[in-house]
This record gives structure tokens, sequence and C-alpha cells, in this order.
């Protein structure tokens, strides 16, 4: 699936930047783009703690089948609390896997960096759906799913699933769980920090 991005110049330090590595804020009616690390500097003043914003670098890791995915990694605070996102890029836009963890701002962002590290590892090592020469997916023999919803460009109506990093049309989706007419079934939705 294509997905459309735009540089946007920061607000406060006049660099461009891509949507996802920052905010757009509401000031006095006007819409102003703040890069994460802007955005970082500005709420934890209006909070009232220093926040120091650490960089870092890509890491790769291969996944269940042993293909190699890079994820890239971005902080922002909300509030007392601070989220480190671990996202793969597609066509220079996050796409594929992405993982959050959540925190206390004031707390060290290595050790939740660490706690992200561990959640994609643990994540990417798992396989939910299988390829199948007629079907596409089918969901493996564990009959469980583990993803997250996400718009889907070509579709206004509907959103698309990201399961195992690969993005599924949710009328591909439907065709996947179609093999399970008359069971039951449990649909569980929590906040991506969140881990069940």
């Amino acid at each position: 699936m294509s997905h459309k991005f735009e540089k946007f110049t920061c607000f406060s330090c006049g660099e461009k930047f891509s949507g996802h590595e920052g905010v757009s804020l509401q000031d006095d009616g006007e819409s102003n783009f703040y890069c994460n690390k802007c955005y970082n500097q500005e709420i934890s003043g209006i909070y009232g703690f220093d926040f120091s914003n650490i960089s870092f670098h890509p890491v790769t890791f291969s996944d269940s089948e042993g293909i190699n995915h890079t994820f890239h990694f971005s902080t922002r605070i909300f509030g007392p609390y601070v989220t480190l996102e671990a996202y793969e890029l597609i066509d220079d836009a996050p796409g594929g896997y992405h993982f959050s963890v959540m925190g206390d701002a004031e707390d060290d962002l290595i050790g939740l960096f660490t706690k992200l590290v561990d959640k994609v590892q643990r994540q990417t090592s798992m396989r939910h759906i299988e390829p199948s020469d007629s079907y596409g997916y089918l969901i493996n023999d564990n009959d469980a799913v583990r993803g997250y919803i996400t718009d889907d460009p070509e579709n206004d109506l509907f959103p698309c699933v990201v399961i195992d990093g690969k993005e599924i049309s949710w009328e591909e989706f439907g065709r996947m769980v179609m093999v399970y007419n008359g069971f039951n079934f449990k649909m569980e939705i929590f906040d991506m920090t969140e881990e069940r």
C-alpha cells in the first residue's frame, strides 16, 4: 500500500521534518508543527522538568522468517509521561512493524529503550499468519492474531491491520477469518504501549 508523506518546517528550530517526526499544536487558533525534539522541550518546560533528548540510531532485527527489519526510534512526552516508539519506514513513511512503550518522563530513557528493544525482539519472533497459494495469508495453527489497526490510504471506509509486519486490507483480513465460520472469537483492543 502506498503512503503519502510531506515535509513540514518546525515552528521552533526551522528545520524540515516528515510528519511522523513531529506533532502539530494549536496555538490561538493557529496550527504549528514542532519536531519531536522541540515539542519535548516545550512540554517539559510547561511541566517544569528537565528532559534530555537522546537520539537512538536505527537497529535491525530478524523476524521469525529470518527477514531483516530496520527500526527507527522516536521519543515524545505526554504530560508527565514519555513514549518511546520503534517503527519501520516504507517509502519514507512509517509502515510494517510498530511498537511502543511508556514510562515516567523523568525516568532513565536508556532503561525504557532496553524495555522497547526486548518487546521488539519478542514480538518479531512470533508468527501469526502463513502465506497461502490460493488465499494470500491464513492464520496459522495457533489460531491467534496480534497486530495493530491503521488507516488504509486506498480505502476511506475501512482500516487495514498490520500482522507480522505485513499490511493486510480489511477485506483480506475478512477472508482470513472466513475459514473459522461457526467458531466463537474474542477481540481485545488495547493501547500500543500495553502488552497482553
